[in-house]
């Protein structure tokens, strides 16, 4: 089995290797895949990540349903929390934590994380299990065991589906995984 360093290394060469033209081919099919499903049909309150450094696109999907259901962006609180606030048109970001885009206006108290019913989750491998493995800092583990409610959904092109991704006790699990080729229920 690989270690968590050599899987990420692997994958993300192969990620950033994706030439213009065909990230944007799966990045499109990725999209139509995920607004397939009947869970991402039926959520009102959807909690999506804000796409950076070769990761699948989500800025496509966040302007076709910005105006349809109430979508969120994550913010960091520290070093290690994060929190959910709802986005609208105009979009209004900033570089926030690892230069990660997150809204500028928001209310540091207000909280809407019990509101949400689907999190669009990134990372950089994952496996049939629905085992994910992230950048290692552990922002999503933490964040989704606080919403225990959400239908965990992660984006992903087809390669980065491993057979079998190193697991911690305190990694929380996808329902489902989407691809630019298939769509995965994650049986954990």
């Amino acid at each position: 089995m690989d270690s968590k360093v050599k899987i990420r290394t692997k994958v993300l060469k192969f990620r950033n290797s994706l030439s213009p033209s065909d990230r944007v081919l799966r990045d499109a099919r990725i999209a139509l895949n995920l607004e397939s499903l009947e869970c991402f049909q039926k959520a009102r309150h959807i909690l999506f990540f804000w796409s950076v450094k070769g990761e699948t696109d989500t800025h496509t999907l966040v302007e076709r349903h910005i105006d349809k259901k109430q979508l969120y962006l994550p913010v960091t609180r520290g070093k290690s929390h994060m929190q959910a606030i709802p986005i609208q048109k105009p979009l209004r970001l900033k570089n926030g934590h690892e230069g990660i885009p997150e809204p500028t206006e928001h209310d540091p108290n207000s909280v809407f994380d019990h509101q949400l019913e689907l999190v669009v989750v990134p990372g950089v491998a994952f496996d049939p299990k629905g085992n994910r493995l992230g950048m290692g800092k552990g922002y999503y583990d933490r964040y989704l065991v606080s919403v225990p409610q959400v239908i965990r959904v992660a984006l992903a092109y087809e390669e980065q589906v491993l057979d079998h991704v190193p697991k911690e006790p305190y990694d929380v699990p996808m329902d489902w995984i989407v691809t630019d080729r298939w769509i995965l229920r994650c049986i954990h």
